[in-house]
């Protein structure tokens, strides 16, 4: 027989219908519901050896009475012993979980201190925007050209500035045309030296230590920078973020920007446009690097599983793909703008290619009781996410791989594990999360398949990761292990292929 676990981080008992059972994926709030699961345990071996009836010693013929006794004086004092570990257990609990939210509350402020910073610079920066352009154009060398602009996108604040620039002032980007062809250097060739700048270099950018991290911090100052773009003071914008949260302006920014470019660009919505069967694996998956494979696998951008369980319920289980194409493209609704849309989108309002997903859930079945396992990789990760905050469905476990996901915030009763390799830069296009946000583990790559700035993104090498991580990696350990016991038993009956389109 065993007990739910309702309350704190890191919890591995199944709820009772109707109640949520926590699940903090840190280290700490893991061990912690380790320390604490293995104190109950210990009390209820106290509670049966006090149970135990009491024996009476009458001497008799063959009955070593003395021998008696001494085995239950022993089996006293491992009572008493048992009990005073169960005390230990819960106070090493106590004292891993103050030393543990000790250590995040220092980090959060350093955090905060660096996003001050970072964000005064992002408005200077933004103020400075144009002169810093026309900087550009009057540098003798294109070389220096593509190096300065190479950092400036590097930290990508000069995205909006550049979008601004051609807005407000076109001449400047004449005047850099102008001064290549000046220079001799056709257009095509100024941009082919650009794109083979980034194959040479990119890789090595980006593995830099420090660079992933800065590259966050750089998205989220990006509205700071388009406060100075626009001549909004600081303190105006500082008191503005107070006011409004900000994860939540950043969202505003996104589902603005997104709408733009999709009424500017006359695009669709993105929508779940067919729904056909396919057949279902004998078994859930029951593993990280498993569901990736499932991922890479499919031949549509959704595959939906269902499964029945032991108990007679019905299990589903949801695989999302990632970008397939950067810019607007009819065969995939797993584009450019849906990264976008997908930013800008609320628990109350699905934008993006997160609403196509919804869409091809509800088709498939699944209802707002049914247990449901989401699986995402880049793109689809920040689908999921988007999703699992809604509440629409009972999400029990997500997992999101590689994915701009920092900003979002997820209910308690969904175990989540969030990964993205050092030197994955995008997962750090969701800028940095505040402390309802999600936390991303760090996995190492061995390399040798993908190549470039992305490098660390590719999708087989987080296979590879994932087949190893349980076993070196106490977070992702912990959430393989509550997959696997929440899927045993658990057998295919259906499945789905969805497209998503445009």
């Amino acid at each position: 027989m065993t007990d739910a676990v309702h309350g704190g981080g890191g919890s591995f008992g199944a709820p009772t219908k109707g109640a949520a059972t926590a699940w903090d994926p840190s280290v700490t709030g893991i061990a912690c519901g380790r320390l604490r699961d293995a104190g109950w345990l210990v009390r209820r071996a106290v509670l049966a050896l006090r149970g135990a009836p009491g024996l009476r010693l009458d001497a008799a013929p063959g009955v070593d009475v003395a021998g008696m006794r001494a085995c239950i004086a022993e089996l006293d004092a491992r009572i008493v012993a048992v009990a005073a570990l169960a005390v230990e257990l819960e106070r090493l609990h106590d004292d891993t979980m103050l030393a543990g939210r000790a250590y995040e509350l220092a980090s959060d402020a350093v955090l905060r201190l660096v996003e001050e910073l970072a964000g005064g610079a992002a408005h200077a920066l933004g103020a400075a925007g144009p002169a810093l352009a026309i900087g550009a154009v009057a540098a003798s060398s294109p070389l220096l050209v593509l190096g300065a602009g190479a950092v400036l996108a590097a930290g990508l604040v000069v995205v909006p500035l550049a979008a601004r620039l051609a807005v407000t002032h076109p001449q400047h980007v004449a005047a850099l045309v102008a001064h290549a062809r000046a220079a001799g250097v056709p257009l095509e060739q100024l941009m082919a030296h650009a794109a083979g700048f980034w194959d040479r270099t990119g890789e090595r950018l980006v593995a830099t230590p420090g660079f992933v991290p800065a590259l966050a911090i750089a998205m989220e100052s990006t509205d700071e920078a388009l406060a100075g773009l626009l001549r909004v003071p600081a303190p105006v914008a500082a008191g503005l973020e107070a006011a409004i949260g900000q994860d939540q302006l950043f969202t505003a920014l996104a589902a603005g920007a997104g709408l733009g470019v999709r009424v500017g660009g006359g695009l669709q919505r993105v929508r779940a446009a067919e729904v056909r069967p396919v057949p279902p694996p004998a078994r859930p998956v029951a593993s990280p690097a498993q569901a990736m494979r499932v991922i890479l696998a499919q031949d549509e951008q959704i595959t939906i599983h269902e499964h029945r369980m032991p108990g007679g319920g019905r299990r589903f289980q949801v695989f999302v793909r990632g970008t397939e194409a950067w810019l607007p493209d009819a065969a995939t609704g797993l584009d450019g703008p849906a990264n976008l849309e997908n930013a800008g989108s609320t628990p109350d309002v699905l934008r993006g290619s997160d609403a196509a997903l919804a869409q091809a859930m509800e088709a498939a079945g699944i209802g707002p009781d049914d247990p449901v396992d989401l699986f995402g990789y880049s793109q689809g990760a920040a689908a999921v996410a988007n999703v699992a905050a809604t509440e629409r469905f009972s999400v029990e476990t997500a997992m999101l791989v590689g994915g701009p996901v920092a900003g979002i915030a997820l209910p308690p009763g969904v175990a989540v594990l969030s990964v993205a390799h050092a030197g994955d830069p995008v997962a750090a296009l969701g800028g940095i999360g505040d402390g309802q946000g999600i936390t991303t583990v760090a996995l190492e790559s061995v390399g040798g398949h993908g190549t470039g700035v992305a490098a660390r993104h590719d999708g087989q090498e987080y296979v590879e990761s994932l087949a190893r991580a349980p076993a070196d990696e106490f977070v992702v350990g912990s959430f393989a292990a509550r997959l696997g016991a929440a899927t045993e038993g658990g057998e295919g009956v259906a499945g789905w292929s969805v497209a998503v389109r445009r």
